[in-house]
């Protein structure tokens, strides 16, 4: 990782604290086991520089010269979506971290003598980590949405269906299902049983089904109610 800070004794004060912090996965087997390969930049500019391929994370504070902390990780967070980031300075302002955040930074830390170091930066991989994970099931979702859209434009005509026209158009079942029972719902608003007898279920089972689908159930309406106890019978 690279720690970019232009004090060269608070940077060599952090490269210490994180070159003793035991690795997760290898402790148990080695013992203590150094987690961090520090690499320290005195500038924007070198830090940017610094991070390549391998590096997996990035301290950096949010003032220094040649190339602010926000610049660095602005341009970083461009080419890099999976570095894990940590802004951190003395004494911010709560814009310093709203903005570091919206730079692209997964955590903020507002440190005094470096106190909580190791932690804030668990919590940066920790962030990154999940939000990749989010990104890449998003992308997995939207490749099937547009599979299960060429699928249906090669099904057979079918009575009452069409093929989806986009992508968008393609939903999970259970949401799709529940759209489906809403408009139902809406169309025999105040006639229950009417739906229910359309939809071929018995009474209880459509107030089962629209349960379990948190759709509401469509009651009878009062001007129906109103007229059953005017005429003493339901009404045609």
């Amino acid at each position: 990782m690279v720690v970019a800070d232009d004090e060269a004794a608070h940077r060599e004060y952090v490269r210490d604290r994180l070159a003793s912090v035991n690795g997760r996965a290898r402790t148990a087997a080695l013992g203590s086991y150094p987690r961090f390969r520090v690499i320290l930049a005195r500038d924007g500019e070198e830090a940017i520089r610094l991070v390549t391929a391998e590096v997996s994370a990035l301290a950096v504070d949010l003032v220094m010269p040649r190339g602010n902390g926000i610049d660095v990780i602005q341009e970083l967070r461009q080419v890099r979506a999976d570095l894990a980031i940590l802004a951190y300075t003395a004494g911010a302002p709560p814009s310093e971290a709203v903005a570091a955040i919206m730079a692209g930074a997964d955590h903020f830390l507002d440190y005094s003598a470096s106190d909580g170091f190791e932690h804030a930066l668990d919590l940066a991989l920790d962030r990154r980590r999940l939000a990749l994970l989010i990104e890449r099931n998003e992308a997995e979702v939207q490749a099937a949405r547009a599979r299960l859209a060429e699928l249906g434009t090669a099904m057979a005509p079918l009575p009452g269906l069409r093929p989806p026209l986009s992508a968008d158009a393609v939903l999970p079942f259970q949401e799709a299902a529940r759209r489906y029972l809403t408009a139902c719902t809406g169309l025999f608003e105040g006639d229950p049983r009417g739906l229910a007898e359309r939809l071929g279920l018995s009474y209880f089972a459509l107030r089962r089904l629209l349960k379990r689908h948190r759709v509401p159930f469509p009651g009878r309406s009062r001007r129906s109610t109103s007229s059953k106890h005017q005429t003493g019978r339901t009404p045609l």
